[in-house]
């Protein structure tokens, strides 16, 4: 059955497929849907997502100090100015901004939150397509911790599931796993005495307790890490953060200088949207300039970075603890404002330990080494485990489709699958600069459908003269470990996702959305075409041995 949101919609007879549903109620969910709101007033349409509320990343981590990686003129929505003032942004500040959004676009009452998408199936033959064309059935249940409940006391109607029928489909649900993040077993885990906590669940109040007076071991180097640690030693936390490998951590300035200064120089004030459009255009660029800085010359990026830690450390210290064994931007550059975490270390009584672990101990963590660190709490801030699309199961006609054997088409489209998009934001800089442009090409390509006549578009399946690659080139660790699981990008447009917002604005905001496309009946047949190939390469890997024999007879 059709989902009908409390708030009042277009009306629809009661099996009418909506025009469009958006999974995820995170910024890029929001910003997706202020384009709909704006460009496509009549449209029937409704939000999923299985958080309890608006926010997306900013309502899964809860954890002391949450704030973004990126500054927040160029993370915040294009048509919205950030109303502080700092450089970063604080979760719960974040989190109210998008409900704000959300409010002013007058869609915060269509979103239907606790709701987990359990599978979508691109149907193109039966009664319903009979009557109202091929679409998207999409199956959900009520989530419990960001999936299904399954808990042993959960209730009868936590497993009743929900058929929404939809023209469109749109993923705005990220690309990591909300409800689990990557916990390692460490050896002796289970003889610690304290709390040994993922950082994605780490609520203190319900782990551990208050902190006053206790040990906290903060395991990881990277952006969680970084936040964690001066939050709590700005506390009084006694802190140590232990790592294998140091991160680079670059300090920012804790006010938004370049929008302080465009804010004096153009008419209004630092929060007119028109200081907003040219701050945030300064700092993708700026951030564009870091970037090849860094690719291209990383000795000069290094020094530039590792050259403001002195302001707080020793030589020796930024050596041992502060200077990684790879290049600036293999992996996410840390921002911490102010230099707080150096300042943590030299003020504040923090503590940076590169080691490795030998075990967990009753007492603590043991090192290699055999230094033994003592903890009552310890927070395992160990990085994300990768997941698009929700985690649900993809399928043409009830054919299971698996997404990894399908290729991205300009990292917004899926190759073969007809009216379903996806948000994957830049990794070098901010998620919702990618966001955006996302959002803008999909509305052009709907708008380019409605005025050609057209009522499915679906990019083709591309032959071998296209060379796979991961769709997410880069070196962090969940990256590599999730890699398998992402559909593939290609050796060329338009099936390249590229990590670049200056050559990828012309493409997404100006370039023809037809190149190797299929429309109306094509795109039924394509989408038939990947499940063919699906259902092929799954009787193929189901039987290998018989495939071996069949083909030595």
């Amino acid at each position: 059955m059709t989902h009908i949101s409390e708030t009042p919609q277009a009306p629809q007879a009661s099996n009418e497929p909506l025009d469009l549903l958006i999974v995820g109620a995170g910024i890029a969910g929001v910003d997706m849907a202020h384009h709909v709101v704006n460009e496509f007033p009549g449209w029937n349409w409704t939000m999923i997502d299985s958080n309890d509320d608006i926010g997306g990343t900013w309502n899964t981590f809860t954890y002391p100090g949450i704030r973004s990686d990126s500054d927040m003129t160029s993370f915040a929505l294009p048509y919205k100015p950030w109303p502080h003032k700092g450089t970063l942004g604080d979760g719960g500040q974040i989190k109210e901004y998008l409900r704000d959004a959300a409010n002013e676009d007058g869609f915060l009452q269509r979103i239907q939150f606790s709701t987990w998408m359990k599978s979508m199936n691109f149907v193109t033959s039966g009664s319903a397509v009979d009557e109202h064309g091929p679409h998207w059935e999409v199956v959900t249940v009520k989530a419990w911790n960001h999936g299904p409940d399954d808990r042993p006391d959960a209730t009868d109607d936590a497993r009743v599931e929900t058929t929404i029928r939809t023209r469109r489909l749109h993923l705005a649900c990220g690309y990591y796993d909300h409800r689990d993040g990557f916990l390692p077993h460490y050896d002796g885990q289970e003889d610690f005495t304290g709390t040994l906590v993922h950082a994605q669940k780490w609520h203190p109040d319900e782990h551990g307790g208050d902190l006053e007076g206790k040990k906290v071991v903060i395991i990881g180097s990277g952006a969680t890490a970084i936040t964690v640690l001066p939050a709590l030693a700005k506390a009084g936390v006694d802190t140590t953060m232990l790592q294998r490998t140091p991160s680079w951590v670059a300090a920012v300035p804790t006010v938004d200088t370049i929008k302080t200064i465009w804010g004096t120089l153009l008419p209004g004030d630092r929060n007119s949207k028109l200081t907003h459009k040219v701050s945030r255009a300064n700092h993708i660029l700026r951030d564009m300039v870091q970037w090849y800085t860094a690719k291209l010359t990383p000795p000069v990026f290094a020094g530039y970075v590792q050259g403001l830690q002195l302001f707080w450390l020793k030589p020796s210290q930024v050596r041992k603890d502060f200077t990684p064994p790879y290049k600036p931007w293999d992996q996410r550059v840390c921002k911490a404002p102010g230099g707080d975490i150096f300042s943590a270390i030299k003020n504040d009584g923090a503590k940076v330990v590169t080691g490795t672990i030998d075990r967990i101990v009753p007492e603590g963590i043991r090192l290699n080494d055999g230094q033994v660190l003592e903890a009552d709490v310890i927070v395992s801030a160990t990085g994300l485990q990768l997941q698009l699309f929700g985690g649900a199961e993809m399928a043409v006609d009830g054919t299971k489709v698996d997404p990894s054997k399908l290729v991205a088409y300009r990292g917004v489209l899926v190759s073969g699958m007809p009216n379903l998009s996806f948000t994957v934001g830049y990794l070098n800089q901010s998620w919702t600069t990618r966001a955006d442009l996302t959002a803008r090409y999909v509305a052009r390509l709907w708008h380019h459908n409605i005025n050609n006549g057209e009522q499915l578009a679906a990019p083709v399946n591309p032959g071998s003269d296209v060379t796979r690659k991961p769709l997410l080139e880069f070196e962090a660790g969940y990256i590599k470990r999730g890699e398998h699981i992402t559909p593939r990008q290609g050796d060329r447009s338009p099936w390249i996702y590229r990590q670049d917002y200056l050559r990828e604005w012309p493409e997404l905001s100006r370039g023809a959305v037809t190149d190797e496309m299929t429309f109306g009946d094509d795109a039924v047949a394509s989408a038939r075409e990947a499940a063919e190939v699906a259902a092929a390469d799954s009787a193929d890997s189901a039987d290998p041995a018989g495939s071996s024999v069949s083909a030595s007879v």
